[in-house]
């Protein structure tokens, strides 16, 4: 579980429908939970997960190409298991498509 201890406090106003309120209610007390620390929890999961997600680095599919050739053509003397499995990988679900 995410813990979320700090010094310097803030304060999150938010309107939602009452029947939204009344399950995030329901969904607390069934963890013991007030609804405060049980919405902070859930929100800062939420928000660690999209932060997460977006730090992948993500390559279009030239970029992709470029990166593997140029790993490829590096002057070396023989191919590393990692770069034989990363052409080979690339091959089946890139190239042979």
């Amino acid at each position: 579980m995410t813990q979320y201890i700090e010094n310097t406090m803030a304060r999150i106003d938010a309107r939602i429908p009452l029947s939204v309120k009344e399950t995030i209610d329901r969904a607390a007390a069934m963890q013991g939970r007030t609804r405060t620390d049980f919405l902070i929890e859930a929100a800062l999961e939420k928000a660690e997960k999209v932060i997460t997600e977006q730090a992948i680095v993500r390559l279009t599919m030239r970029d992709q190409t470029m990166l593997v050739s140029a790993l490829l053509e590096e002057k070396v003397t023989e191919s590393t298991h990692f770069l034989k499995r990363l052409s080979a990988e690339f091959a089946e679900r890139i190239v042979d498509k």
